[in-house]
C-alpha cells in the first residue's frame, strides 16, 4: 500500500475520539454519495446513481486523495510504529486495535553496531532502529541473527535485552 505524504492521506475506516459505544462512522462525501444511491426507488435512477457515485470514489483512489484501510492494515501499522511517540491521529480513532496495544515485540536483528561507551544501534529485521540509551561494559555486543525483545516501561521509556542478557534502556531512533 502506498501512501503519499506520511499523514496527509484520508482513511474510511475510523470514528471520531468517542467512547466505542457512542462512535460514529467518519464521514465523507464520496462514502455518502454512494450511500445516498440506496435510496432511489427507481432502478434505472438507482443504476446512474452509482455509477456516478463510484466512479468519483475510483477517480479519488486514483489521484490518491483517499485510501481506503481495513483494520488489518490498521494493526500492521500500529506494529511497525512501536517505540514512536504519535499524536492522536483521527485514522486510528475509530480502530478497537488501541485496546490491544503492544507492550513488547520480540525481533530479530538485522544488523548492529556499536556507538561507543557500551552503547549499540540494533536495526531490526522490520527495519526499526533502535539504540540504547545506557551501556554496560559487560554486554556481549549484539550481532545478526541475535534475538530481541523490547519491552515497553514506565513513563514512555523502552528495555531492550539482547539474546537474554541484562536489559538496557533503548530508545527508537528509525
Amino acid at each position: 500500500m502506498r501512501f503519499t505524504s506520511g499523514a496527509a492521506f484520508m482513511l474510511v475506516l475510523g470514528a471520531v475520539s468517542t467512547p466505542a459505544a457512542a462512535q460514529k462512522p467518519a464521514s465523507n462525501a464520496l462514502i455518502d454519495a454512494i450511500s445516498a444511491c440506496r435510496a432511489q426507488q427507481d432502478d434505472q435512477a438507482r443504476l446512474r446513481c452509482y455509477d456516478q457515485a463510484s466512479a468519483a470514489l475510483a477517480q479519488a483512489t486514483e489521484a490518491g486523495n483517499i485510501v481506503v484501510v481495513d483494520r488489518e492494515d490498521v494493526r500492521k501499522t500500529r506494529r511497525s510504529l512501536f517505540g514512536f511517540s504519535l499524536p492522536k491521529l483521527p485514522f486510528f480513532s475509530g480502530d478497537d486495535s488501541a485496546k490491544d496495544q503492544q507492550d513488547e515485540i520480540t525481533a530479530t536483528i538485522a544488523s548492529a553496531s556499536a556507538l561507543g561507551y557500551g552503547k549499540y544501534r540494533v536495526r531490526i529485521e522490520d527495519g526499526a532502529v533502535w539504540e540504547t540509551t545506557e551501556g554496560w561494559p559487560t554486554l556481549r555486543e549484539p550481532k545478526r541473527g541475535d534475538t530481541v525483545v523490547i519491552k515497553r516501561g514506565s513513563l514512555g521509556s523502552y528495555l531492550m535485552k539482547i539474546d537474554g542478557q541484562r536489559g538496557l534502556k533503548a530508545k527508537r531512533v528509525g
